[in-house]
């Protein structure tokens, strides 16, 4: 009930935020005594939040404490300050290096808890890349492709992960039931008056969680999904709208082309960012760009969305307003969410849809030519 009643006031309130356009970097400073709401590209907060802390954008970093729940939405976050209640994450990339005194729930290309993380309740970690140096109090259930555990777990935990590897810190002190690819591993001195159990039905489980489903099983995970859904349409509406109205001219005509180039977007850009690791001074950038890469794949279908509706819009000529705009663009995401969960065809749709998104945008913004030979 806790979660819908924040959903519903995080809608009000960010309506009023709409009004006043709060984009671009923001930097608090001060106390804030109450529940805070922001948006922006660069987000950094360097002072306590007295009541919950919502905040969408590109970077986020939290470097004080915050008394009530974080909910955050976006590219990349740091957490560096104590958390009193849960913490609700969707992002690309998040490390967290602080103490959280209740549940996490995370969603992630890239989670990483250092050493000094410690979750007092418990952790639902969805990822790609997974790595708990931190301690855990609570039950654990972790799914990701690959998965490095150098931490403690206190209560039994479940842990599904396409690869997955044990640091020598690595300490369970009750069950834990696991499963990976290559099959049952050594935990050796890992366990603590516990037992590890192989189980191959986690498997199934894990397999259900791909970057097409991305969590959204139970209606827990889908109410947080709609708050995180429409945080980050709302900071990409505001930052990007003359982008998506500018890319969705003459869309019509260059389906394929535009298809063509996301194409090359999707399979291109993984090849350059290896490239980029080879080679020793390319890798800041082959970070960067995995950074904006695995963003752009987690988000992609909402980036999709806010594409749709105004073609739609363009075609149709419809006078809608930001706020109209945004919320149609989440509905729309939300039905392109249940197409893509479909098995093995959730793939295909989400490739298509994701190559003529990154196309069309490609089209417009970097003025993507093709320059006619003259004969």
């Amino acid at each position: 009930m806790k979660t819908i009643t924040l959903l519903l006031t995080v809608l009000c309130t960010m309506f009023s935020f709409g009004q006043t356009e709060k984009t671009g970097d923001i930097l608090i400073n001060t106390t804030q005594t109450d529940d805070t709401y922001w948006a922006g590209e660069n987000i950094k907060v360097n002072s306590v939040v007295q009541g919950d802390l919502v905040v969408a954008g590109g970077n986020l970093v939290i470097n004080d404490s915050i008394n009530g729940d974080l909910i955050a939405a976006g590219g990349e976050l740091y957490v560096n300050g104590y958390i009193a209640d849960d913490a609700r994450l969707a992002v690309g990339r998040v490390t967290i290096n602080s103490e959280i005194e209740d549940d996490l729930i995370v969603f992630g290309g890239e989670v990483i808890l250092t050493e000094n993380a410690k979750v007092n309740g418990n952790l639902k970690c969805f990822g790609g890349n997974v790595e708990i140096n931190g301690e855990v109090n609570g039950k654990a259930e972790i799914k990701g492709t690959d998965i490095s555990i150098n931490g403690i777990f206190n209560e039994t935990s479940k842990i599904m992960g396409e690869d997955f590897t044990l640091g020598p810190n690595a300490k369970f002190h009750s069950k834990v039931e696991y499963w990976n690819s290559d099959g049952e591993i050594d935990f050796k001195e890992a366990l603590v008056n516990t037992e590890a159990t192989f189980n191959e039905t986690l498997g199934d489980e894990n397999s259900e969680l791909s970057a097409t489903t991305f969590g959204t099983k139970s209606p827990s995970l889908w109410v947080f999904y709609i708050l995180s859904a429409f945080l980050v349409i709302l900071i990409l509406h505001s930052l990007f709208r003359n982008t998506f109205s500018e890319a969705v001219e003459g869309l019509e005509k260059n389906w394929f082309k535009s298809f063509g180039i996301g194409l090359i977007y999707l399979f291109g850009i993984p090849l350059l960012i290896i490239l980029a690791f080879l080679i020793v001074i390319g890798i800041p950038i082959g970070l960067f760009a995995t950074g904006i890469f695995l963003f752009s794949l987690l988000f992609g279908h909402l980036i999709a969305a806010l594409l749709l509706v105004y073609y739609y819009k363009h075609k149709k000529t419809r006078k809608w307003n930001f706020w109209g705009i945004t919320f149609l663009a989440l509905c729309v995401a939300i039905i392109l969410r249940l197409f893509t969960m479909l098995p093995y065809v959730g793939i295909l749709i989400s490739v298509v849809i994701l190559s003529i998104t990154y196309g069309a945008l490609t089209l417009k913004v970097i003025n993507f030519k093709i320059v006619p030979v003259k004969k």
